[in-house]
């Protein structure tokens, strides 16, 4: 049985701990507006849990993060049988994805590269790839960049599955954390969790344009809201081509801003968490990514994206910590 070996980024501000197996973040610590340090992101006492880490924590997720209906990955002409794992969907890539193995590291400035080979078919998925995720600390910035080459056509829809809890106490719900996306429009989703049709945010208990507390969200009703087990499990489409966000927590003061050349970020509320011994809603996930399923909108520019062998797939997500 492989090694997990731990990995250590640190500068003055920031203290984040990595595995090589999925290159998971298990730990990013930081000091609160009172100077104590806290770990920010949910992960598991016991090292061992994280090799079947059944709800991703601090994993890279891929080849293709979120759901595809029936497995079916439809490119050109051709449609691929991917490994169904969720019940009669693929998840996050399938059973034993790149977040439930082994990757190569090595050192490269003020950070570390992951790296890992993902062969033709490999859970069902077509061309021979390499796949590179960088870990870069710069001052109180976290940045995590994706680097993928293949020898044929594709699709990849990669990335990172933190639980932020920015109290720093997993006991804590996020119910108090304030929250401001750039986004006018979310992705609906059908019962199981299939992103289906665009919403419009107006008038809409998703709406987080101007900053407000979870808590409004948490305390309002919507079918879209029930079908996500009470909380959100949704695509928001990004208004520019750098999409923004930001969450802060008054008690501990922490304050994170998100950015990424993504079209869309999965904010998923950790509604199913109590299955793994957490407390629901003790923590929210920023997945910044394509929307899942190949979804696409004409009307607001919503297009998956594939490549070939004379492209690459390059995409970043930024996480800037202040305190006050």
């Amino acid at each position: 049985m492989e090694e997990i070996k731990v990995y250590t980024l640190e500068n003055k501000f920031l203290k984040v701990e990595l595995f090589n197996l999925g290159a998971i973040i298990k730990k990013i610590e930081l000091k609160n507006k009172n100077g104590n340090i806290k770990n920010i992101v949910l992960g598991y006492e016991d090292v061992e849990k994280y090799r079947e880490n059944p709800a991703y924590l601090g994993a890279v997720i891929g080849r293709t993060a979120g759901r595809i209906k029936n497995g079916d990955l439809r490119l050109a002409d051709e449609i691929y049988k991917l490994n169904i794992n969720n019940d009669e969907n693929t998840l996050h890539g399938g059973k034993n994805s790149i977040s439930h193995r082994f990757w190569n590291v090595e050192a490269i400035e003020n950070g570390l590269c992951f790296s890992i080979k993902s062969p033709n078919l490999d859970n069902g998925y077509p061309a021979n790839v390499e796949i590179k995720v960088s870990y870069i600390l710069n001052k109180n910035e976290l940045l995590i960049k994706y680097f993928v080459t293949t020898d044929r056509l594709t699709y990849l829809n990669l990335t990172n599955h933190s639980y932020f809890n920015l109290s720093g106490n997993s006991d804590n719900t996020i119910y108090e954390d304030i929250l401001k996306i750039d986004s006018d429009y979310l992705i609906g989703i059908d019962k199981n969790s299939i992103p289906y049709k665009t919403i419009n945010l107006d008038n809409n208990i998703f709406d987080f344009r101007e900053a407000k507390k979870l808590e409004e969200f948490f305390k309002a009703d919507d079918e879209q809201k029930t079908l996500a087990n009470d909380g959100i499990d949704h695509p928001y489409i990004f208004n520019d081509k750098v999409g923004k966000l930001e969450i802060k927590n008054l008690k501990s003061g922490i304050k994170m801003s998100v950015e990424t050349n993504n079209p869309a970020v999965i904010i998923y509320t950790a509604n199913y968490l109590e299955d793994i011994g957490f407390k629901k809603h003790s923590a929210i996930c920023f997945e910044a990514q394509e929307v899942p399923n190949l979804y696409r909108d004409e009307n607001i520019n919503i297009y998956p994206t594939f490549i070939d062998k004379n492209t690459n797939y390059e995409r970043y997500t930024k996480f800037i910590f202040t305190f006050k």
